[in-house]
């Protein structure tokens, strides 16, 4: 009895391992089958034994090497602890030597000068030449974020779907950016660009259904859920690119200026958050800022923000110097100088102090409240300061969530020290959108812009433009007496 158990059990045994042997060898088959086709070539194990030592034996490390990884996430997660060896800002590890952070440092400011003095040489040009700087790294933050969730296998089988992608930044350009253009054009060839004035909105409709019906007609079988997936991705792109600085290329237009010191807010707030990170990160207060972004720490972000106050307020008066800063461009041409009558913000102002205070002063305090002198526009630029500092830095954190999603350091690597074109501007967007709101709620005093009124003559037929003058010869003759009515 015992005998024909023993015998039972080895037949089991034998079953078993034969069971796992061919199922074994059916998932490497899938396998190979599976590198065969993105050419890769991966040579046989031969002998069942050596197939299931070596079967087990993976299965063993990667076991292991999760349960590590489970351990370590855990760690990060429950206690706030940052791997060493994680990537950072300055893509260090624990085992790096001192030297390399000081090497890292030196390729990063460098990098950082020359950045800076490209800036300026751009902004020395014209406004137009600005416009199409901001739109060039609309360009790149497109493509870079694109890019991340390219997956080559797919978009094989999806015919067409990349070029979709930027025919949809296309259509987001003519809507925004045309029509200025073929403002001017127009002026020159009328009989060419006047219809495409008129009809701007028309075309650019037409372009989104264009769009829309040929991503519909390249839905494919297997790929659904990554092409929506992909076309929400896109959208999202759009929104948070191509609309925000929509805005910004507006307040160019309205004077360097609101383009300048936003811009040079961000990337002193974001120099004075590196190296007071840098050289005092963890040293007051031990644990990150943001667990999204480990690198970050307190004393960069409280030093930043002290620093960039005080940058904001005097370097928004050197600005304050120049007319080709603070003028708006209105409708002179290209390359030409400016000159016009500062808005009441950029001029000089008296605060007297009301008589109940200085009474009260003097009298509690002994302190005599003299009258002084300020002009506005730097203490909005404290404002603009404190929104830099506090509020336009979750634009790089958005940017950190995405990349810790991706699993990327940087979006690209096209600037030694500091990654893509997006890890540079991603405080920009929302700080070029804060300046537009602002501007239009606090500051701007025109209520009506003839520049807007100009550009709206411009749509019309050249017979309602005659019919616009007419009346405008006899307005303007009546208010000098030149005729009666």
């Amino acid at each position: 009895m015992r005998t024909d158990n023993v015998r039972n059990r080895k037949e089991q045994l034998k079953k078993q391992e034969k069971k796992d042997f061919d199922s074994s060898k059916d998932e490497e088959t899938s396998t190979s089958d599976e590198e065969e086709s993105s050419g890769g070539n991966r040579s046989k194990i031969a002998g069942k034994e050596n197939h299931n030592l070596v079967h087990h034996n993976n299965k063993n490390k990667i076991n292991n090497q999760n349960s590590n990884n489970n351990i370590n996430n855990n760690n990060i997660k429950e206690n706030g602890i940052v791997d060493p060896s994680a990537n950072n800002a300055d893509n260090l590890k624990a085992t790096d030597p001192p030297s390399a952070k000081y090497k890292k440092l030196a390729i990063r400011s460098v990098m950082g000068a020359f950045m800076i003095g490209f800036f300026t040489m751009v902004l020395s040009t014209d406004h137009f030449i600005v416009a199409l700087f901001v739109i060039a790294l609309q360009l790149l933050v497109f493509k870079e974020m694109i890019a991340l969730r390219y997956i080559e296998a797919k978009e094989k089988k999806i015919p067409h779907f990349r070029t979709l992608n930027w025919f949809f930044l296309f259509t987001s350009f003519f809507f925004f950016y045309a029509k200025p253009i073929l403002i001017t054009l127009a002026n020159y060839y009328p009989d060419i660009f006047q219809h495409f004035v008129r009809y701007h909105l028309w075309h650019s409709f037409s372009l989104y259904c264009i769009g829309f019906v040929l991503f519909i007609l390249t839905l494919r079988k297997g790929v659904y859920r990554y092409q929506f997936s992909q076309l929400t991705w896109t959208l999202m792109i759009l929104m948070m690119v191509v609309v925000q600085s929509n805005f910004l290329i507006s307040n160019i237009y309205q004077g360097l200026i609101w383009f300048i010191l936003p811009v040079s807010i961000i990337v002193c707030n974001d120099i004075f958050a590196y190296f007071n990170g840098f050289f005092l990160g963890k040293k007051f207060i031990n644990r990150p800022l943001m667990k999204i972004s480990p690198n970050k720490t307190w004393e960069g972000f409280i030093g930043a923000t002290g620093w960039t106050l005080l940058f904001a307020y005097y370097f928004c008066g050197f600005l304050l110097k120049y007319d080709w800063i603070v003028c708006p461009k209105g409708n002179t041409g290209f390359m030409e100088s400016l000159h016009c009558t500062r808005d009441p913000v950029f001029l000089e102002k008296e605060f007297i102090f009301p008589p109940e205070i200085t009474s009260i002063a003097f009298k509690y305090l002994g302190i005599t409240l003299l009258p002084f002198t300020y002009i506005p526009i730097q203490f909005h630029a404290l404002v603009l300061a404190l929104f830099g500092s506090l509020i336009a830095p979750f634009g790089g954190f958005f940017a950190s969530g995405i990349k810790r999603a991706y699993k990327v350091k940087d979006f690209d690597t096209i600037f030694p020290g500091h990654g893509g074109v997006t890890d540079r501007t991603d405080c920009q967007f929302i700080m070029g959108l804060f300046i537009h709101v602002y501007y239009h709620t606090f500051i701007k005093t025109l209520e009506i812009d003839p520049t807007f009124i100009w550009q709206n003559i411009m749509m019309l037929s050249m017979e309602e433009k005659i019919v616009i003058y007419e009346k405008l010869k006899q307005s303007i003759e009546f208010t000098t007496g030149t005729i009666t009515p």
